[in-house]
């Protein structure tokens, strides 16, 4: 009786500490330290004096694309936004002038289409879903859709270096490109691609077929 006696009140007190461990308030984040020293030297707006970055440059930056739809200039839009880097300027503006817009939407709407796909599984998206959604997911993102447009580009020229060792250093141009396509547009070009998609598949387990409304509700309600 005294031995198991002592072993409850070990499991107790395993117990409490466990507990006691769980509650931990989570360590505020350490702020990072560097040495290294970013400058920008010049920038697309600096011949004409223009001296602050486009808003939607620096919300790119700061917090992402879903950030920058947030702006209420582009209230009722998608926005994609490339971004390259290198050391001759001449050679990313071609890269701007070339950006592969179509393949950026495609490659955009495949990857939330399957999010949402994923999320209205109420199975893995591996098992009986697995060809009925790859299916649709692979449609949309070979498909072209038509409506964007170019808003803006921009770009910087930055030098990082050591404070100790000004004379050396990198220097970088970051390029920037804007384009912005319509809600309901874009959303009625998806939609009719997996409604054709889904009425091409034969077969398809009622199971799938509530998953394909669930996203097709969330599509007409909020977009993707």
């Amino acid at each position: 009786m005294i031995r198991r006696g002592i072993l409850f009140a070990l499991i107790a007190s395993a117990l409490v500490f466990s507990s006691c461990a769980s509650n931990k308030e989570e360590p505020e984040p350490k702020e990072l330290d560097s040495r290294v020293k970013t400058e920008v030297l010049e920038h697309k707006g600096s011949a004409l004096g223009v001296n602050q970055l486009p808003v939607w440059v620096e919300t790119y930056i700061s917090e992402g694309v879903k950030a920058v739809e947030t702006l209420s200039s582009y209230e009722g839009s998608y926005c994609f936004i490339g971004e390259e880097a290198g050391s001759n300027l001449d050679a990313l503006q071609v890269w701007v002038s070339s950006f592969d817009i179509p393949g950026e939407i495609a490659a955009n709407v495949s990857t939330r289409v399957n999010a949402l796909f994923t999320g209205a599984a109420s199975g893995s998206p591996d098992g009986e879903y697995g060809t009925y959604f790859e299916n649709i997911v692979k449609a949309t993102s070979s498909a072209s859709y038509s409506g964007a447009r170019k808003v803006n580009d921009w770009w910087v020229l930055t030098r990082r270096y050591d404070p100790d060792q000004k004379k050396q250093y990198t220097d970088e141009y970051r390029c920037y490109v804007l384009y912005t396509i319509e809600k309901d547009l874009l959303d009625k070009q998806v939609l009719d691609m997996i409604d054709r998609v889904a009425s091409e598949t034969e077969g398809a387990t009622e199971a799938q077929k509530s998953a394909f409304n669930n996203v097709r509700a969330i599509m007409e309600s909020e977009g993707f």
